[in-house]
């Protein structure tokens, strides 16, 4: 089974990545045929305000950042403020980069320019392939269209697909009214938006094995499957004795709505959410907890009834879990039927992991970037 990877190696692959992503941003400004998506809007910027470009990086990954505060309000987690230091991050390497190609005579030539169009569409993938895997934190750019995908309950790669659209637009109007010119989008960008992807998954299908026994060094000669790459390993979990109070001061210190009940043999006997235990404390004859149901219900005599019930008595027995060696068009379908965000991992009948959605969706960045 895949151990964790290391954190001195995930931190390499993650910073090796942004700096050949923006060695390779460098070289399509330098091309002059238009830059990638991601960096559109700050090329925008350093063209219409003289703003140096890896400072217009800087500022819009910060734009990012509070738009995600914005749209998920409660739901943004303090964690994700992370995303502005590897903005900055970005931005430093972007500055460097472009400072040391600036150093090569500009290209007049169009094959030449052609050719490192290319070339920055290949580094631009390469970069990918190793930051994301390493799953630290994402740029602001991703973490906004995982934010979009979250709220909205849209796939993904359809967020994706409008938010490259939408920035180029965006990129593309800031140039006409500013400079009266395309400015960062040209052919460059469609090349860049079609074929990073696609340069992306000839190398991982190259190279993605070498690169995960470098990043997972421990992983056993056993092909992992693709539920086991991206499931989580680390996973709360609640045991059958445990009575009320001690699962709910549990669930809130962990900040979780719910865990899976398992015994001490590791075997997954059931699932305990919040709402299992509101469900409790509301009516006999009512689903859901409303605000006006708990002042007419006596609140505080079923609590002190309750109190002292064990994990068992309450969980839920009957637990939709996926199996590891499911394909992960399956789980989709699992969590989507069910109208679930996240289900255990069993392998053998015991608990080997929790999947989530946001699994899937930086699986899916991966794949489709």
């Amino acid at each position: 089974m895949k151990k964790q990877a290391k954190w001195p190696v995930r931190i390499l692959y993650y910073v090796f990545g942004i700096l050949i992503m923006t060695m390779g941003i460098a070289l399509s400004v330098k091309s002059n045929l238009g830059v990638s998506p991601v960096s559109a809007v700050p090329y925008s910027i350093t063209l219409i305000w003289g703003i140096e470009m890896g400072i217009a990086t800087i500022i819009f990954q910060v734009i990012l950042v509070a738009a995600q505060i914005i749209l998920l309000r409660k739901a943004f987690q303090i964690k994700n403020l992370l995303q502005i230091p590897a903005g900055i991050l970005f931005g430093v390497f972007t500055s460097a980069c472009n400072q040391l190609v600036a150093q090569f005579p500009d290209p007049h030539n169009i094959g030449i320019r052609i050719v490192m169009m290319f070339i920055s569409t290949v580094l631009i993938a390469i970069g990918i392939f190793f930051y994301v895997p390493a799953d630290i934190i994402p740029l602001a750019g991703e973490g906004t269209m995982l934010a979009i995908s979250e709220k909205t309950g849209v796939k993904f790669s359809n967020v994706k697909l409008c938010f490259d659209i939408g920035t180029v637009l965006v990129a593309f109007a800031m140039c006409w009214i500013g400079v009266h010119q395309f400015g960062s989008v040209g052919v460059g960008t469609l090349v860049a938006a079609v074929l990073v992807g696609v340069a992306l998954k000839a190398i991982t299908k190259v190279f993605g094995g070498l690169r995960d026994r470098v990043l997972y060094p421990d992983t056993e000669e056993v092909e992992m499957t693709p539920v086991q790459l991206i499931m989580k390993r680390e996973v709360y979990t609640l045991s059958p004795e445990m009575c009320l109070k001690e699962a709910l001061t549990y669930l809130v210190e962990h900040k979780i709505s719910g865990a899976p009940v398992v015994n001490e043999n590791n075997k997954m006997v059931g699932f305990l959410s919040d709402g299992d235990i509101m469900r409790l404390l509301a009516k006999d004859d009512s689903l859901y907890v409303h605000s006006n149901d708990i002042k007419t219900i006596g609140f505080n005599e079923k609590l002190s009834g309750l109190i002292d019930l064990r994990v068992k008595d309450i969980a839920v027995k009957r637990v939709i879990s996926v199996d590891a060696g499911m394909n992960l068009d399956e789980v989709c379908r699992i969590l989507a039927d069910n109208k679930l965000k996240k289900a255990p991992v069993v392998q053998n009948g015991k608990m080997i992991g929790i999947i989530n959605v946001s699994n899937i969706t930086k699986y899916t960045l991966q794949m489709i970037h």
